[in-house]
């Protein structure tokens, strides 16, 4: 024992002195593979997974890296833990450190030993790494998912370990070039659940426009889940990442489908109200560079038609603390109010909840003809329809009468709205939200004139009772709802 540790002193003063008097050593450089069998150069012990041991020159090694030059050559270290990198791709790190060359990389050993190059940061093994991957993928010329699974997992795993987007770019340009795109998206997110968010992010990239290849697995999937059970990391995830605007405009049947999915399998409340907020995404383009939740620009032609069939009370999650001043200003800027109603409706909440915890200083700041005049004043500027001429004569208490006549059209102007006609009857309507009820709505479509269908144009309702913020009301998009 006395005679091994005077042999490692030697050796690390001999490492010392050799790197001093030869600091020019460029790598790589071939020390030659001979030394790799030779006990008396070999002083260095690389403990690797599952107790493998390899033994190497800590001299060869410090020329190659820097950071185990400086664990033997500072910290005197003589055996370095590489535990979680298999002994075939250590003695594989080694070899090319000791010949200079990358050759005896292959697919099994590539992720261990590119990862080692980068750990211990030997420059020139990296890139080696990189120009191997580049010609396996050269290689491939007929779509072979074990080939393209090689090349999109290498690419994720760095991607994921080291930020880089190297082999990303090589492996995508790769899958588009052999047109595979779907075949291999179609089986690789067989295993969605078991991803990670950085690689469902190279899914969504690698989709690209072709949005529906994944909206199709994320549908499927859920059509298949256990009723009741909750929506996984993985469905919301894609789905909140992902351009649903563009698949709503590509194939609107799937887009259909999906949230119909979505609606009928959502297990709680805090699932209905995450689909009813991405479904609200899902109306706005995304641009280039801005999120995809950014409300629209005035004037913007934005399609606000909506195919979500449960109607969301979005005052539910409302925060009553803000001020008058900064309700008024909320709604002249938030996507979650698209119309002069909505509106209505978020200061007739606000002045309930005040008046309901006698909170008189707040409701003495409620201003009626301030009101009338801000959200004339919103309407211009975010483009909202006039309210129907029928209407003028209506009022909305809020701490006094504020009159809707300023937000409706003149007896002369054309109204966009149409008439609809409940044929239901309630002297109480919020009663109907504790129990099961079926409302009945009938209208006449502007655009026809004559319609030979039987029946008349119209839609039905349908409340879900529940506690209070669980109630929900559906719109009926079957046609058994329709039968009379």
């Amino acid at each position: 024992e006395q005679w091994y540790q005077r042999r490692v002193r030697g050796s690390i003063v001999l490492l010392q002195i050799i790197m001093v008097m030869v600091p020019n050593v460029t790598v790589p450089m071939n020390f030659g593979r001979n030394l790799l069998t030779s006990p008396t150069h070999n002083n260095l012990i690389l403990n690797t997974s599952e107790g493998g041991e390899v033994r190497a020159s800590s001299v060869i090694l410090s020329f190659n890296s820097p950071v185990i030059g400086h664990m033997t050559g500072e910290l005197h270290m003589t055996s370095v833990e590489m535990l979680e990198f298999t002994e075939e791709a250590v003695r594989v790190f080694v070899d090319a450190a000791y010949s200079g060359t990358a050759e005896e990389i292959t697919r099994t050993v590539f992720r261990d030993v590119n990862k080692m190059s980068q750990v211990f940061e030997v420059s020139w093994l990296a890139e080696k790494c990189t120009e191997y991957f580049k010609g396996v993928a050269d290689s491939i010329s007929t779509a072979s998912y074990p080939d393209v699974l090689f090349l999109f997992e290498e690419a994720a795993y760095v991607f994921e370990m080291a930020k880089s987007r190297q082999l990303v770019s090589v492996a995508i340009e790769k899958i588009q070039e052999l047109k595979c795109k779907q075949q291999f998206l179609d089986q690789y997110l067989e295993n969605a659940e078991s991803l990670s968010t950085k690689k469902l992010d190279l899914v969504i990239e690698l989709a690209g426009s072709e949005v529906n290849i994944v909206v199709k697995n994320m549908t499927r999937q859920l059509s298949e889940q256990v009723p009741g059970a909750v929506f996984s990391v993985s469905t919301r995830y894609v789905l909140d990442n992902s351009d649903l605007y563009l698949c709503r405009e590509s194939n609107r049947d799937l887009f259909d489908n999906l949230f119909t999915i979505l609606e009928n399998t959502a297990p709680d409340f805090e699932s209905i109200r995450w689909v009813l907020q991405l479904h609200k995404k899902s109306q706005y383009k995304k641009e280039e560079g801005v999120s995809s939740n950014v409300a629209p620009v005035a004037g913007s032609s934005v399609t606000c038609a909506t195919t979500c069939n449960i109607f969301s009370n979005l005052y539910h999650a409302f925060d009553m603390n803000l001020s008058f001043d900064d309700l008024l200003d909320w709604l002249s800027i938030s996507d979650q109010v698209t119309n002069v109603l909505m509106a209505l409706e978020a200061l007739r909440t606000w002045v309930l909840h005040k008046e309901s915890i006698k909170d008189a200083i707040s409701l003495q700041t409620v201003n009626q003809s301030v009101v009338t005049n801000k959200l004339v004043q919103i309407m211009k500027t975010r483009a909202w329809l006039k309210l129907p001429h029928s209407t003028n004569s209506f009022v909305v208490w809020l701490y006094g009468d504020v009159t809707l006549s300023p937000l409706c059209v003149s007896d002369k102007e054309k109204c966009s709205y149409v008439d609809i006609q409940c044929i239901n009857t309630c002297e109480n309507p919020l009663s109907l939200l504790s129990g099961e009820a079926t409302l009945v709505f009938q209208f006449q479509h502007p655009d026809v004139t004559s319609c030979d269908k039987p029946g008349k144009c119209g839609f039905v309702l349908k409340t879900v009772p529940g506690e209070e913020k669980l109630r929900i009301v559906k719109l009926c998009t079957k046609s058994e709802d329709y039968h009379d």
